[in-house]
C-alpha cells in the first residue's frame, strides 16, 4: 500500500527581532512568538481512481467512428449512475491530487474535446437527467466555426456547472512543433478561454493525446493544474496530474465493453526507462519497468505497441521487464495489460525521433 497523507504543518518560532536598529537600553530587543501556518499539500490521503472518459461529437444514429449515438451514451449513463457512480470535475481530480480534497469513491470526469455544438445539444440533456456535468475542451481558433459551440454556448455550459478546458489553440500535433511555437500554442489557448468565462482555465486535453517531456514542463509552467492525455486505463492517486489518462469512447463500444472499463483498475509500474516523456532515437530501444503490484505475476502480462504483440524477459525475484519494442518515427502507444481479476491496464506513449 502507498502511505500517502494530507497534512497541515503548524510551525511556532520564537524569534528575537531587533526593535531599535542601534538602540541601547532594556527595550532594546523584546521576545516575540510567532505562529505561523504552513499550508503544504502532502499528496491525496485516500487511494481513489476516476474514470476518465474522452467522447467527441454525438448525435441519434451516429455513423462516424468519433461521433457517439446518443442511444449508446444514453446506455452508458444510465449503467453509470446504477453502479453509483458520481461525477466530478478536472478540478476536483487537481485538488485530490494536491492533497486538498478527497473524491466520491466511484467517480467519473466526462471529457469532450473539439468544442462540437451537439456537446450541449445532446449531450448535456441526456446527462442533466442524473446530475452529471463534464468538460467542454475547446479548440479556441474553432469556437463558432460551422458546427462548433459559439463563446455564448460555452458560457451556457458553464453557467449549468461545467468547467472549461483547452484543447490547444490550433488542434496542431504539439510534438511535431518548435519549443516557441508549444509555449505559445498553450498560453494563447488558455488566455482566449478566459477572455471569454468567468474564472481560470485549469486543464488542458493535449491535441491527439500527444506529449513528450517539453510539452509537459510547458503545459505546467502555462499554469495548467491537470492536463489529460489518451493513454487507456482508470487514472488514480499515483498518476502525474500532467499525464491523466482518459478512455475514449468512440461508435460501435458495446456496453459489454463499457461496463469492463469501470471493472478495470490501473496496472503500476515503477522505475520506467526511458522515462515517460523521453524521446529515443533508437527503433528498437531496450525499455525495462519495475511491477509495482502485488499478486500481479509478472510472466503474466501482454505487451503491446501500437496493438502489435512485444515479446518481453521477465524477472521475477527483481519483478522487472525488459522488452525492445519496434517503433515507427513519431509517436507509438506502449500497452501493458492484466487479463487477471480485477482486469489491469496502463499505457503510455514514446517518441521516437532518429538521429
Amino acid at each position: 500500500m502507498v502511505d500517502l497523507r494530507r497534512m497541515a504543518t503548524l510551525i511556532t518560532l520564537l524569534a528575537l527581532v531587533a526593535l531599535g536598529g542601534c538602540r541601547e537600553g532594556p527595550d532594546a530587543t523584546s521576545d516575540v512568538e510567532a505562529e505561523i501556518v504552513v499550508d503544504e499539500p502532502a499528496g491525496p490521503a485516500t487511494e481513489r481512481s476516476v474514470m476518465v472518459l474522452c467522447y467527441h461529437a454525438m448525435s441519434p444514429g451516429a455513423t462516424a467512428f468519433y461521433d457517439v449515438p446518443t442511444e449508446d451514451f444514453a446506455e452508458q449513463l444510465a449503467l453509470l449512475d446504477e453502479r453509483g457512480y458520481e461525477s466530478v470535475l478536472p478540478s476536483e481530480i487537481a485538488d485530490y491530487l494536491e492533497g486538498r480534497s478527497d473524491l466520491p469513491e466511484r467517480a467519473v470526469c466526462f471529457t469532450f474535446d473539439d468544442n462540437h455544438a451537439s456537446i450541449l445539444t445532446e449531450s448535456k440533456p441526456l446527462m442533466d437527467r442524473y446530475g452529471y456535468t463534464g468538460v467542454a475542451f475547446l479548440i479556441t481558433d474553432s469556437v463558432g466555426a460551422r458546427g462548433s459551440l459559439t463563446w455564448d454556448q460555452v458560457r451556457e455550459l458553464q453557467q449549468a456547472g461545467w468547467e472549461i478546458g483547452s484543447h490547444s489553440h490550433s488542434h496542431e500535433r504539439l510534438t511535431r512543433l518548435s519549443p516557441g511555437e508549444i509555449e505559445a500554442d498553450l498560453r494563447k489557448s488558455k488566455a482566449a478561454v478566459e477572455e471569454q468565462i468567468e474564472g481560470e482555465c485549469v486543464s488542458l486535453a493535449y491535441p491527439y493525446g500527444l506529449y513528450d517531456r517539453s510539452i509537459v514542463e510547458f503545459t505546467g509552467e502555462a499554469g495548467y493544474r491537470v492536463a489529460f492525455t489518451i493513454d487507456r486505463g482508470p487514472a488514480d492517486w499515483t498518476d502525474d496530474p500532467l499525464l491523466l489518462p482518459r478512455q475514449m469512447v468512440v461508435n460501435g463500444n458495446s456496453i459489454d465493453t463499457f461496463g469492463r472499463w469501470l471493472d478495470q483498475e490501473k496496472l503500476h509500474f515503477a522505475e520506467i526507462d526511458p522515462p515517460i516523456g523521453q524521446g529515443v532515437d533508437l527503433a528498437t530501444p531496450a525499455v525495462t519497468a519495475r511491477l509495482a503490484d502485488d499478486g500481479v505475476a509478472v510472466n503474466a502480462l501482454e505487451v503491446s505497441v501500437d496493438g502489435r504483440p512485444v515479446a518481453y524477459e521477465a524477472d521475477e525475484d527483481a519483478r522487472e521487464l525488459t522488452f525492445s519494442p519496434e517503433l515507427n518515427e513519431g509517436a507509438n502507444n506502449l500497452r501493458v495489460n492484466y487479463y487477471g481479476t480485477p482486469r489491469r491496464e496502463v499505457s503510455w506513449v514514446i517518441i521516437h525521433e532518429p538521429n
